[in-house]
Formats: C-alpha cells, structure tokens, sequence
C-alpha cells in the first residue's frame, strides 16, 4: 500500500478546504434591495402629479441599482413608463383588478436586475380570509373577480452562485385595526411555511409605524427580522412618509419595512432623500437595503 507523505494530505487539505471556501454553493452573496411606494398616477397631487416626478423615480432607482425594487400603489401606466426606462430590469406581478399591471388598479410589482436573478417561481395572494382566491367587487353593477389588497410573491435563483431567496411585496390597507393585524398573520404564516433556512424578504408600505405597532409584532411575531433594527449602519431619517415635503423634526413614524428572515444578515439601511430642488419623486421616501446571503 502507498503512503502518502504528511506535507502532501496538508497540501491537499488546504487545496480543499480553499475550494470549499471559494465554492458559490456556500459564498456570502451580497444583495441590494428596496421598497418604493411611489404614489398613484391618479392622485390629485397637482405639481407633484406623476408626469412630473416620474424621471425622479427613474433616477433614484438608477443611481442606487438595486437586484430587488418592490414597488407599492404603481398603476399600468406607471409600470409601462418605468419598464420603458428601466432596461436591466424585469418585473412580476398583477394589479388588484386582474389586470396584469396594465389596468386601473393598484399593483404591488416586483422589479429585478434580469441579468443576476431568474425567478423560479412566482405568484400572488390577496390579503382575506381566502387569500388564493380574489375577492369579488362591485362593477357597474355587477360583481367581478379581483380588487383588495394583494401581495407579490416570487422566489429567485442568483445566477452566479446558484443561491436562491423569496421575495414579498405589499400595501397594507390603512384602517388600523383587526384587518391589518390578520394581513400580518397571513404573510407571516406564509413565510413560516417555507422550508426551514429559506432566505426571505418582506417589504412594503405598512401603513403603521414598526416598531410600536401591534402590526408590526405580529409580523416578526415568527422569525422575521426588521431590518433598520438589526442593520450594521442606518443612514437617514427614521421617517418614510414625507407627503412630498423633506423630513420634518420630531416624526419619526417608519410605515416602510424591510423585513428580513433567514440566513440574511444586514449591513445597511437606508431613507433615500434623493431630490430635484425640493421635488421629491413620491410622497414617500424609499428604503434601500445592503443585504448579504450567508
């Protein structure tokens, strides 16, 4: 029988465990997220209307380059124009009123850097007591599938290193009370669900404050982290809704989350005041994240 020398299994050894370490199957994968509620096109917001903020939008998606956007109360036209504009990127998800994105209603869109994630599967849930089934609505009349509140759903594959992650996306209704408390038990019960060590991300416009709410317990209420909270540095205000106007003192209410679960750690949060001479490109503030896959 050959031996083999001490010097050589250390050799060996190291050569292994660099490969194992240099493996994509178990790299730290680095992934910039952000949630956007970026106002109807069918406000009355009179100079702050969408025509002309839309290329704000466009730029501060832009400049920061998320792989992930979830985007609240985006209508089709507004979908198309960011589509249009925005060619790294493709998008997943439907409207309240079964439009596709294309209709009247209100969309909770995913956006992705198509060229670094390929989602693998993909869908939509309504925030109600039957969640996989859309609500009916009054149409000149008559009653029609779809309209409440929904959430976008899509689980992705990192090309480069295989890695895969969940991503959910939503708008809470803003009555307060038992409707929001359920809408949060229901993500959270979704996310629960997935196999143990899954790697997820909840964002959206809350509409309730994180931290103090009894919206905001229930939804970590089962694992999930928020991010600003467990983030290595914050930057900016706490505040995510400025009604078009910069960060006023004393406000400190975060309506936008970034929830996190799973072998995700944080390394950064942030409100982004991107602006043009005061206007600013929503009446909310984005909150981009610097995540990191373990």
């Amino acid at each position: 029988m050959r031996t083999v020398g001490r010097g050589l299994v250390e050799t060996l050894l190291v050569a292994v465990l660099g490969a194992v370490a240099a493996s994509p199957a178990v790299a730290q994968v680095p992934l910039d997220v952000m949630t956007f509620n970026i106002r109807t096109a069918n406000g009355r917001d009179g100079e702050n209307a969408w025509p002309y903020r839309k290329d704000l939008v466009v730029e501060t998606i832009e400049r920061l380059a998320p792989q992930v956007v979830g985007l609240q109360e985006a209508l089709g036209e507004q979908i198309a124009y960011l589509d249009a504009m925005l060619p790294d990127y493709r998008w997943l998800g439907i409207d309240r009123g079964l439009n596709g994105g294309v209709g009247l209603s209100e969309a909770t869109p995913i956006f992705y850097r198509y060229a670094e994630l390929s989602p693998i599967e993909s869908g939509n849930f309504w925030l109600t007591s039957t969640p996989d089934t859309p609500p009916l609505r009054r149409d000149g009349g008559r009653r029609r599938r779809g309209g409440g509140r929904i959430v976008t759903w899509a689980r992705f594959y990192h090309r480069e290193t295989g890695r895969q992650i969940y991503v959910f996306n939503t708008h809470f209704t803003l009555r307060r009370g038992q409707r929001q408390l359920d809408s949060a038990d229901l993500v959270a019960s979704r996310v629960a669900a997935l196999p143990a060590g899954t790697a997820v991300i909840v964002m959206g416009d809350f509409n309730n404050t994180a931290g103090d709410s009894e919206t905001w317990r229930v939804a970590t209420a089962r694992g999930l982290r928020d991010a600003w909270m467990v983030a290595d540095e914050t930057r900016g205000p706490t505040m995510t809704y400025g009604a078009f106007f910069p960060p006023r003192d004393g406000n400190t209410a975060r309506v936008d989350w970034i929830l996190v679960g799973g072998p995700v750690d944080v390394r950064w949060v942030e409100t982004v005041l991107d602006n043009d001479d005061g206007r600013y490109p929503s009446d909310h503030y984005p909150v981009a994240a610097g995540l990191e896959l373990r």
